[in-house]
């Protein structure tokens, strides 16, 4: 790394056995833990600039890693962690879900992104109940190969407009339309990923593409009763993709591109949710609500492999022949990025726990956990801002260099403080959570446009 050597110091308190309560987790799932924590010094953070072609964004060379890096997530057993025993999977709690969301963040957040996406369909699946798509998928979820998966959820119509409660879901514009034992889909997604063509997600490490667990409605005028999760294979005749968005993060562990659905037809089966209301639930609470509170995991992740940087670096940097870090200020600094990693984590593992006990704290769709999650989310963003930051300022032209990491911590953490809602949209669920949801001024008046227009 030239002039940056990266420390190899480990504080007591960043550690698995230290910073994981045993009031939300077992011995078993602290070790298990360590065990991502160890596959991540030795496998990934040797190769974090790699991640992303390196300085001068090579393509290939990002390529290469991302599926290397992935595929051995994938032998660890990373990727079929919430998948229940009895299909092959681990069977792991919740809570070692967001653990190793949070240690792979510490090596990459797109990296853990991505391995999330398999948690993430499997727990649509299950929430419906779905026996036999969990079935079929097993085999690929649990086999030798490397898959990838994606969600397909926002418009163009409105970036936010999925996650607000008041709309109630009627401007989606992604339409499934039931003729027989098939559905019908026609719609645009846009930020979707992984996602594009096939040969993009085929190579000596990754075997290939799930395909996208799709976010429609068969009406919009139906609200609430009309909105439904459908699986699309990722060859479906009818799917056209674009060329991948260029941006300054996550450069090929998210691959966002639009995809237009041009009469895709998929078997009646793919529709996940099979009882009336259940789409609505599960896109609310498993996509939306359980999909913030992993982005708290990560972001705590990034947070503290930040903050690791910085801590080596303040050990070595002198002011007058004593390190920076034994200077007050910069102590207090050091001190005040802790104290809000550490309870940015222990908020994320209380609400986690929380969500296994639905009989005491409600359903994940409710608006009292959505709540939480929001707040989970946006207090893990903010600690994100704030420690990044700190981290550059402390660190001054070293900390701005391609070179120390802290630049690409910086640029990764944004886009996960901005999906699924984002901030904003964070402190309005945390609020209607509180005294019950509000519509918007003007809310009925447009829905009675759109239903005459209809």
């Amino acid at each position: 790394m030239g002039a940056l050597a990266r420390s190899t110091t480990r504080y007591p308190m960043l550690e698995p056995r230290f910073k994981y309560t045993r009031a939300f987790c077992t011995e078993e799932e602290i070790a298990l833990a360590e065990r991502a924590q160890q596959f991540v010094e030795q496998e990934i953070m040797p190769y974090r600039h790699d991640l992303e072609g390196g300085w001068h964004r090579d393509e290939k060379l990002a390529l290469s890693t991302l599926h290397r890096l992935y595929a051995k997530c994938a032998d660890l057993g990373l990727t079929k962690s919430n998948l229940p025993e009895k299909y092959g999977g681990l069977g792991l709690s919740p809570v070692v879900r967001q653990m190793i969301n949070e240690e792979l963040s510490r090596g990459d957040i797109g990296l853990a992104t991505m391995v999330g996406k398999i948690h993430w369909i499997v727990s649509f699946m299950l929430a419906a109940k779905r026996d036999d798509l969990l079935q079929e998928f097993a085999p690929r979820l649990v086999g030798a190969d490397a898959w990838t998966a994606c969600v397909a959820i926002t418009e163009p119509a409105g970036g936010a407009n999925l996650e607000d409660p008041a709309l109630e879901y009627r401007t989606v514009r992604t339409i499934a339309r039931l003729e027989g034992d098939e559905y019908v889909l026609n719609g645009h997604k846009i930020w979707p990923g992984p996602a594009g063509p096939a040969y993009r997600f085929q190579s000596e490490h990754l075997k290939g593409h799930l395909g996208y667990w799709t976010v429609a409605t068969t009406d919009p005028n139906l609200g609430e009763e009309g909105i439904g999760l459908f699986y699309v294979p990722p060859d479906a005749p009818g799917l056209t993709f674009s060329s991948p968005y260029e941006k300054m993060g996550f450069s090929w562990t998210d691959e966002n591109v639009d995809i237009w659905y041009e009469n895709v037809r998929i078997p009646k089966r793919y529709r996940i949710d099979t009882q009336p209301g259940e789409g609505a639930r599960i896109v609310r609470g498993y996509v939306i609500g359980l999909g913030r509170l992993a982005g708290a995991a990560r972001l705590t992740g990034l947070s503290q492999a930040t903050l690791e940087i910085v801590l080596g670096w303040a050990q070595q940097r002198e002011i007058a022949g004593t390190p920076m870090r034994e200077r007050s200020m910069f102590a207090g600094m050091l001190g005040e990025m802790f104290r809000a990693i550490d309870l940015s984590r222990q908020y994320y593992l209380s609400v986690t726990w929380q969500v296994m006990h639905p009989e005491l704290y409600g359903p994940p769709w409710s608006h009292e956990m959505i709540a939480k999650f929001s707040a989970a989310r946006s207090f893990a963003g903010d600690t994100a801002e704030m420690v990044t930051n700190r981290a550059m300022e402390m660190m001054g032209s070293m900390g701005y260099a391609y070179e120390s990491h802290v630049e690409k911590y910086m640029r990764d953490f944004k886009i996960v403080k901005m999906w699924l809602g984002g901030a904003q949209r964070d402190r309005l669920d945390i609020a209607q959570g509180l005294y019950g949801p509000f519509r918007w001024a003007g809310f009925d008046e447009w829905l009675a446009t759109q239903q005459a227009r209809a």
